[in-house]
């Protein structure tokens, strides 16, 4: 049985805010939504700012490209963190064709 927990509201609102309405993979409005655990539940990953995307559902697990039918491809996009990395410190493909880094306080900032 897999035990699901609650995305505080605080932290669902940041990161909600921070995508400013828009899918942070592909860049389109968003109507109906998911938060996605870059660094997965699985591997050790938090409900937290740094760790979560907002996105459509095809974006998420049900388009052919979407971030979980697409693993390794995700993974080198940032949309997917390793179990040994950081989510603050990898950098997320977003739809401009830029890097950023995700911060804890809802920030995000241009990779160099």
């Amino acid at each position: 049985m897999v035990m699901r927990t609650k995305i505080k509201k605080k932290i669902a609102e940041a990161v909600i805010l921070r995508a400013g309405g828009y899918c942070e993979k592909c860049g389109k409005v968003l109507h109906d939504y998911a938060l996605h655990h870059r660094k997965l539940k699985s591997r050790g990953g938090k409900d937290s700012v740094s760790n979560l995307m907002v996105l459509h559902h095809d974006c998420h697990n049900l388009g052919t490209m979407s971030i979980h039918m697409t693993p390794e491809l995700s993974t080198k996009r940032g949309h997917m963190v390793s179990s040994w990395d950081s989510p603050e410190e990898v950098p997320v493909l977003m739809a401009d064709g830029e890097l950023y880094y995700f911060k804890e306080n809802g920030d995000k900032e241009k990779a160099e």
